[in-house]
């Protein structure tokens, strides 16, 4: 057993635990820093008693539409101790959040989706948007990040999206009108071309990085539809046709999240009372949309980060809330 303070081999067992049900958790001590720890330490399950599957149970019943209060009552349980499950899995997102295949070929597509959080105050005042980033093909969750419809908000969301695809040698970044994602894009993937890379009836210096092209695609409510590439392309990306510059797959998305996430419900009293507690709602949705949740539009029994080729199987439930992250699984 690898000490998680140290990563030193020399650990020895350190008596065990028990939890509510009876299961026996093993300590150990770590003879490298002196520190003890126990198999769960690391992971969403850390200094929980609770047993694993009411915990899981608990998990599964949220990320099937159910709402925090009607979880609590069904597992007779405290809806505090659900907002605390939730958000000791939401904080290990990152550990399962990999970047993209290196070389691969993406298309990226970004919108917003828009619910009430706490008062209902109109939509221009409130903190209730959610910037989404899917991958098209794969139908994987990049990144969900809730807050005011501002520029911070599309800042922090355009850059872990890119921060996740950058590696991919061709990217396609589709969007739905809003200018402010190829704004806040335009500062970490453009390049400065040299003289000697093109001629000078070219007219651009500045351009985006090869294989990245970005576009977006402008609804008019006079029906007046059409779709605009911003900034100059490389000289050597390829142009994708108007008809691919959609964000369709993420709208879909969006739609699945109002059955699935009742934070997001229309017409129902089960919004959330902060940001905070949306965005850890959001989290746990993404995490079992990647991993555990098979999607009907990429094969039997197959999930988003499957087709991605991040991982060969489904995960359980149970998996998500016991390991300490992808990398976990995979070594």
């Amino acid at each position: 057993m690898e000490c998680p303070h140290c990563q030193s081999q020399k650990t020895i067992k350190n008596g065990k635990h028990h939890h509510q049900d009876g299961k026996a958790v093993q300590n150990y001590l770590c003879k490298g820093c002196n520190k003890r720890f126990s198999e769960r330490t690391g992971t969403p399950m850390s200094r929980l008693r609770t047993p694993e599957s009411v915990v899981s149970l608990a998990m599964k019943m949220r990320s099937e539409g159910m709402g925090i209060r009607a979880s609590g009552r069904v597992l007779e349980k405290s809806h505090v101790s659900i907002m605390r499950w939730e958000q000791k899995l939401a904080e290990h997102s990152q550990q399962w959040s990999p970047s993209a295949p290196t070389g691969g070929d993406v298309t990226i597509e970004g919108e917003e989706v828009y619910t009430r959080v706490g008062e209902n105050l109109p939509p221009s005042e409130s903190k209730g948007w959610t910037v989404t980033f899917i991958e098209r093909k794969s139908r994987y969750w990049i990144e969900a990040k809730a807050g005011f419809k501002n520029t911070k908000l599309f800042a922090k969301a355009t850059k872990t999206a890119w921060q996740w695809s950058k590696a991919s040698q061709y990217i396609r970044w589709f969007t739905d009108g809003e200018r402010r994602y190829a704004q806040q894009l335009w500062q970490m993937a453009s390049v400065r071309l040299k003289s000697t890379e093109v001629s000078r009836e070219y007219g651009h210096r500045k351009v985006w990085r090869h294989g990245l092209e970005v576009a977006i695609k402008i609804k008019s409510s006079q029906g007046n539809r059409r779709v605009e590439w911003l900034k100059p392309e490389h000289p050597y990306t390829a142009i994708s046709d108007k008809s691919d510059v959609h964000a369709n797959h993420n709208e879909a998305n969006n739609s699945a999240l109002r059955r699935r996430c009742s934070a997001y419900r229309r017409r129902q009293n089960l919004y959330a009372k902060n940001t905070e507690g949306l965005q850890r709602a959001v989290t746990v949705q993404r995490l079992v949309h990647n991993w555990v949740r098979p999607h009907v539009g990429l094969g039997k029994n197959k999930t988003p980060a499957m087709a991605i080729r991040l991982f060969h199987r489904p995960v359980s439930m149970l998996e998500l809330l016991s390991s300490s992250g992808f990398h976990c699984l995979t070594n």
